[in-house]
């Protein structure tokens, strides 16, 4: 009967005696005798011990832990309630009852689901051609850390079309140079004779929604990454051109010169501003030299002391929105801007341009879709057409949600406060391994060291203890997945102790031995909690933000000066980041063995 319920176990399970023997640490052999009926241990013996052990660690890794808990009538899936029930449930003579709707283990998912993304596909070409990360960087004229990125599959080139161009047309060319034109051609699925740059780039960009919705999440966390304050707006303001006062402005030249009007005025009357347009944005982005324009009029707006509101339009096609976004991020971190989004579909078939200066002026336009050029926008001064005006924006702002919030260094316990609110599975994308996993006694001798005097001792305590007590809730309460590229031996890079993530201007230097202390901390909590899952990545995505998916939210949080989180709300967005996360952790996540592996690899080179 024992043999029968383990055929039955490893059939729901979707596992095999060496899936088994990884965890249990035991070979397949042993397991193989307990599945054929060769041996039958007694329920107390060891060896079923350690089978239970086994199969209650690879349902954990692959979250099967639930489907285990409703076989064995378990209260709950605790390692103390679910391996009693188990064994019970192993020794039992009743008819075998499997569950009705069973799961399927997430890393067969993965192998169904999966196909090679576009660092696979670069790899492959990259070796097929004999070229290295530094050759292929010279070809085009970038970082070769950044092939090295593309390689590994954390970057991809979404977007850059140049780039795009480029790379295709040095493989290509490589190809043809080393007599290899066949070969990379069947790598493309394509024949000798038709193989072009055109082929090339169609393969490697060759995108699932997933894939790409994980590309355009990188556009965006690459630009926060970039981001410079004082670097992202002109540095000197750009000559503003005259504009005639008129009353009708037509097509993109026209909203141009209204738009600047607007602006010019609204510096100097500082009142609110009410910002809505849900046309293309060529207008504002299509030329770099206004562009520069339009910012330096926003940006001495909010130097001015004036309020905005904005709805945002998030169904704009992806590069284009993460391209509005970007424009604003300068503005974002005066905290003057009130970003908001409709809850609601738009109408498709009309355009509608709403740029209100509350008792001032207002540009207005509303037009077909197909209108171009044609369209034309009203300029309109009239007091009791702005009251009419300002009441449909506010109308407009009741069907529309909060698009972002963006914290302050000096705001820090605002932040902590919004992220204690937040429910459910935490995951972060950071550099190093956050303070939160450490023991306290460790933090202690590290100030010690560093000889932290009063009162910054005790902050820098509080703050922990605050920080360790979320995590510690956190994993009573569901999962916290956390993705990080640690220092190795030897590092360039320098190993800090951070609080970056509280928004916290305060990082000190590890010794060899305090790192590989932290080590083994980690090492303990991949051992003993359930709902901590490690994934190492080989090389970091970015150097300047950490991430952080608190609930439903994204908070992508500068680790430089000015110290800044921006949270941002929207489910689309938030999808984006969460798609990229899911990429690295199914690129990358190994089973808990394999990563403590890792660990102690580490720790001892660490330790030297």
């Amino acid at each position: 009967m024992l043999s029968e319920r383990i055929n039955a176990l490893f059939t729901l399970l979707g596992c095999n005696n060496t899936d088994i023997a990884r965890y249990a640490g035991c070979s397949s052999g042993n397991i193989s005798k307990l599945k054929t009926g060769d041996r039958e241990p007694k329920p107390t013996s060891r060896s079923i011990a350690s089978f239970v052990n086994g199969v209650y660690e690879y349902a954990d890794y692959e979250n099967m832990l639930p489907t285990l808990q409703e076989l064995c009538r378990s209260p709950d899936t605790t390692r103390d309630a679910l391996l009693p029930a188990l064994i019970s449930w192993l020794y039992e003579i009743d008819e075998i009852v499997l569950p009705a709707h069973a799961s399927t283990p997430k890393s067969k998912r993965l192998l169904t689901l999966r196909r090679q993304t576009f660092g696979e596909r670069l790899d492959r070409a990259v070796i097929l051609l004999g070229l290295s990360n530094r050759q292929l960087s010279g070809i085009l004229n970038i970082d070769v850390s950044l092939i090295s990125r593309y390689r590994s599959g954390i970057y991809s080139p979404h977007g850059n079309n140049r780039l795009a161009e480029k790379l295709s047309d040095a493989l290509v060319s490589r190809a043809e140079r080393i007599g290899k034109t066949t070969d990379l051609a069947a790598l493309c699925g394509s024949e000798a004779e038709q193989l072009s740059a055109d082929t090339v780039s169609s393969w490697l960009y060759d995108f699932t929604p997933e894939e790409d919705n994980a590309a355009i999440a990188q556009v965006l966390l690459r630009s926060l990454d970039e981001f410079t304050p004082h670097k992202s707006l002109p540095g000197t303001v750009p000559k503003v051109p005259e504009t005639t006062d008129v009353t009708l402005y037509y097509g993109m030249e026209g909203l141009r010169s209204a738009v600047i009007r607007f602006l010019t005025d609204a510096a100097q009357e500082n009142e609110e501003l009410l910002l809505y347009s849900d046309e293309p944005m060529d207008w504002m982005t299509g030329d770099r030299a206004y562009f520069a324009l339009w910012a330096s009029l926003m940006a001495k707006c909010v130097s001015s002391g004036v309020r905005i509101k904005i709805i945002h339009n998030v169904e704009r096609v992806g590069i284009e929105m993460i391209n509005a976004i970007r424009g604003w991020l300068p503005l974002y971190i005066s905290g003057r801007i009130e970003p908001f989004v409709f809850r609601s579909v738009r109408n498709n078939r009309f355009y509608h341009t709403v740029f209100l200066r509350s008792g001032g002026a207002c540009i207005h336009g509303f037009f077909p879709a197909q209108g171009g050029d044609s369209r034309w926008y009203e300029y309109i001064t009239d007091k009791k057409r702005l009251d009419l005006l300002e009441r449909e924006y506010n109308s407009m702002l009741s069907d529309a949600s909060p698009f972002l919030k963006v914290f302050s260094g000096a705001d820090g316990e605002g932040y902590r406060s919004y992220c204690i609110e937040q429910q459910g599975t935490r995951t972060f994308l950071l550099s190093e391994f956050p303070v939160f996993t450490m023991p306290e006694e460790l933090l202690t001798r590290i100030l010690d060291r560093v000889q932290m005097a009063e009162p910054l001792r005790g902050t820098v305590l509080d703050l922990y203890k605050g920080m360790h007590s979320r995590f510690r809730d956190l994993l009573r309460q569901g999962a916290v997945n956390l993705i990080l590229c640690p220092a190795g031996a030897g590092i360039e890079k320098s190993r800090r102790l951070n609080f970056a993530l509280d928004l916290v201007n305060l990082s000190i230097d590890y010794t060899n031995d305090e790192y590989a202390q932290h080590i083994s901390a980690v090492m303990d909590l991949v051992k003993s909690e359930k709902n901590f899952h490690l994934t190492l990545l080989p090389e970091s995505p970015f150097q300047e933000i950490q991430i952080a998916m608190p609930g439903d939210a994204v908070s992508v949080l500068r680790c430089k000066e000015p110290y800044t989180a921006f949270v941002f709300l929207n489910s689309t967005l938030t999808k984006l980041v969460s798609d990229y996360l899911s990429e690295l952790i199914g690129n990358y996540a190994a089973d808990r063995h394999s990563t403590l592996e890792a660990l102690d690899k580490l720790r001892h080179l660490s330790g030297r």
